[in-house]
């Protein structure tokens, strides 16, 4: 049997190996200038999220939790004011609702599709039932789409395509995202 030219080490060895690298990464880092901490992605320099907006909770749509938040205060204000407008009724099926709380919000152009502030759009939005939310294809989206017919008129879906191809690549930075909630709902603001 031939012996390999490999010597096992000790573990008095390794351990003193490693303590000379921790050791050495402790003194690179102390000797590295210290970073300054990166401001909020808000895309605004020293903004500063305003308590009344840091209070409003989650909602189900957005990637960050202020497009949550603003989906929160979007979903609340226009399922109101749709529950008067069309007395609580769907979109698609005409199923009544008891209280604005028991519909949904549906978009008409899908959110996953909709590009950047879209997502928001008054007029691409409307109250529904979790079914006919669920499933905004086929007769549903056609039912959907006489709706918008009936309340904006025969070139609506057209714009809703040709405006939400204008909101591509743009960004949905922190300020903003709070601005639109500022409009929307101006109670929020205390």
């Amino acid at each position: 049997m031939r012996r390999s030219g490999f010597r096992q080490q000790s573990i008095e060895e390794v351990a003193a190996k490693q303590d000379a690298k921790i050791a050495l990464r402790r003194s690179k880092l102390a000797s590295k200038p210290l970073k300054a901490k990166k401001g909020s992605k808000s895309g605004k320099k020293g903004y500063e999220v305003p308590k009344w907006f840091k209070s409003i909770k989650l909602g189900a749509h957005g990637n960050s939790p202020a497009q949550k938040k603003l989906w929160t205060v979007v979903r609340e204000k226009y399922l109101q004011e749709d529950f008067i407008q069309f007395e609580g009724k769907c979109v698609t099926c005409n199923t009544r609702f008891e209280r604005w709380q028991d519909s949904q919000l549906a978009h008409y152009r899908a959110w996953s599709v909709c590009n950047a502030f879209f997502k928001y759009e008054r007029k691409n939005l409307r109250m529904s039932c979790s079914n006919c939310n669920r499933l905004s294809d086929g007769v549903i989206g056609k039912r959907f789409a006489d709706a918008l017919l009936a309340q904006y008129g025969q070139d609506h879906l057209n714009w809703i395509e040709t405006e939400n191809l204008k909101y591509r690549g743009q960004k949905l930075e922190e300020h903003i995202l709070v601005g639109m909630a500022e409009k929307i709902n101006p109670l929020l603001i205390t």
